[in-house]
């Protein structure tokens, strides 16, 4: 863990100090959460000034911690939130985390305690770009809007009853406001169940910041992807690259493939192209155990949303790894082919484009022998290069939900016996 204090060195210079200043904690999860953290805390004074309309009166201080998750799966918001206050001394905390949150079928960008001065941002609902940008300006409505003064509480249980539902000038997305209850029967419309994955406590009306409109779910689906970083697992397919490489070399030196390159199409190379990844693709997902297929009905319920994120994720790192192998192979295309000896096998003038078609039939070929290769790389390097902290903890909880279902079905099984 560690913490550090955003002050005004004006300020600290002039003799004003910030003992009378209100101070806003940020806690951050591992992760892209920890990466953004220290900038956002930099530039909120000054917004939240500018958001009040007045002087700056905030003082922001971040730590980065592994924010931990309850029995059941969930976290602990109020709990966290509160000993966070009375350990560092703040007056408003927020949390920032990698877990998705979604009420029913629409994703939650935040929510927040105003009477215990706490709040939480999502940041796989804020999308795939400009994430540091928008979780600022998310903080700092939170913190402007509800969870700063009584007033500002006043106002945003007044907007809980669902009605408001802007362009959210100072967000920059739609947004609406719900309360728990609606939360609650979001969640049951949804999947029958009233199960939360934060804990908000029964102490007060709690509030939720939702997306509204497909471009919210699109967003919700794309912050995951990021979430996880699929650029990670290139390294973590090492074994699939050999294989890659080794198959697109065999096209590079063989020069029945330099026939057969100029023989195809555009549109069949395409094809195969198309085929190679597919396949990389499909055998990496199912060969790991990343297809989820849970018997839980209300993990079924979320098993489209997490196959979605699993397929962009997988795909993403494949399309990196297949753009490096086509970069290899080209390469080695231009230092091994003399292009005099190309012409004399294709029987007809040979130059840059003849190369460069025999590098990607090649490096397709070798993305075919490359999925091969991936059985070698070992599961769990692969899961944990596919998925973020918080989505590996998730599938932890899932798996032990599973097995507890399981327990449960052979004791009903054993009872009516």
């Amino acid at each position: 863990m560690f913490l550090s204090t955003q002050e005004d060195p004006a300020e600290a210079g002039n003799g004003r100090g910030d003992d009378a200043k209100a101070v806003l904690g940020l806690v951050a999860d591992p992760g892209l959460s920890a990466e953004l953290v220290d900038a956002i805390g930099q530039e909120l004074p000054a917004l939240l000034a500018e958001r009040e309309d007045g002087p700056e009166r905030w003082r922001v201080e971040t730590s980065s911690q592994l924010l931990p998750l309850d029995e059941e799966g969930a976290l602990p918001l109020l709990d966290i939130g509160r000993r966070q206050r009375e350990e560092q001394g703040w007056d408003v905390t927020v949390l920032l985390t990698e877990l998705p949150r979604r009420a029913g079928r629409q994703p939650i960008v935040a929510d927040c305690h105003p009477e215990a001065g706490v709040g939480l941002v999502s940041l796989p609902a804020l999308g795939a770009f400009r994430v540091r940008r928008r979780a600022r300006d998310t903080i700092a409505y939170l913190v402007a809007a509800h969870l700063g003064n009584a007033g500002g509480a006043r106002s945003a249980a007044e907007e809980s009853g669902g009605e408001r539902k802007s362009p959210g000038p100072a967000l920059g997305f739609s947004y609406e406001i719900i309360s728990d209850r609606e939360e609650r029967r979001a969640d049951i419309e949804e999947d029958g169940s009233e199960d939360s994955d934060v804990q908000l406590g029964t102490q007060g009306e709690s509030l939720h910041l939702v997306l509204t409109g497909a471009r919210g779910k699109l967003r919700l689906l794309t912050g995951m992807v990021r979430a996880n970083r699929p650029w990670r697992l290139v390294p973590s397919l090492s074994p699939a690259l050999a294989g890659a490489a080794a198959g697109a070399a065999f096209g590079v030196f063989y020069s029945n493939i330099w026939q057969l390159a100029d023989a195809f199409s555009t549109a069949r190379l395409i094809l195969v192209n198309a085929a190679a990844v597919l396949a990389m693709i499909v055998w990496l997902i199912f060969d790991n155990g990343l297809w989820e297929s849970p018997r839980n009905r209300r993990l079924r319920s979320e098993s489209a949303l997490y196959n979605s994120v699993t397929t962009l994720t997988v795909s993403f790192g494949v399309f990196c790894m297949y753009l490096l192998l086509y970069a290899v192979t080209l390469l080695a295309a231009f230092v091994a082919i003399p292009t005099g000896y190309l012409a004399t096998t294709l029987r007809h003038g040979a130059g840059i484009p003849d190369l460069a078609t025999i590098a990607w039939l090649s490096a397709s070929m070798g993305t075919i022998a490359g999925a091969l290769g991936s059985g070698l790389a070992g599961e769990d390097a692969v899961r944990r290069a596919a998925y973020s902290e918080r989505e590996l903890e998730r599938q932890a909880q899932r798996d032990k939900e599973e097995q507890r279902t399981d327990r449960e079905a052979t004791r009903a099984e054993e009872h009516e016996s």
